[in-house]
């Protein structure tokens, strides 16, 4: 089946904040800077059953101009020998200021909802 297309639609109405970064302070930061970085840690656990593979997974990061996204494919969550959960690091670096921090994301999983994920959200740097 063709996968969709993804649209603001998939991001949940809950954008991600970041305590102590004002629009202002955003702004002044832009203005003295150069890059902007930040990395994104996806984790998951394996479903149960083991037999069976995964499908690959669509995670969908919206931008903090909240005008443009990207999208990322994972392979489907594979249980290792020397842990029960896996990470994949998403590292973002960009001289297009208006895009960092992220704002949302979205996961697209085509009805599989049978692994437990989660992902943790790491600061934004200016430089």
């Amino acid at each position: 089946a063709p996968s969709k297309q993804p649209s603001l639609a998939d991001f949940s109405l809950l954008q991600l904040e970041y305590a102590g970064a004002s629009p202002v302070q955003l702004r002044f930061l832009r203005l003295h800077s150069h890059r902007a970085t930040q990395k994104v840690s996806y984790s998951c656990r394996p479903a149960p059953e083991r037999g069976r593979p995964q499908p690959d997974k669509e995670i969908l990061f919206l931008a903090d101009s909240r005008d443009r996204s990207f999208a990322a494919s994972l392979q489907g969550c594979l249980l290792d020998n020397e842990s029960s959960i896996t990470d994949t690091i998403f590292q973002f670096s960009t001289e297009e200021l208006r895009l960092l921090p992220l704002r949302d994301l979205a996961v697209l999983h085509n009805g599989d909802a049978s692994h437990h994920f989660g992902f943790t959200v790491g600061p934004v740097c200016f430089s």
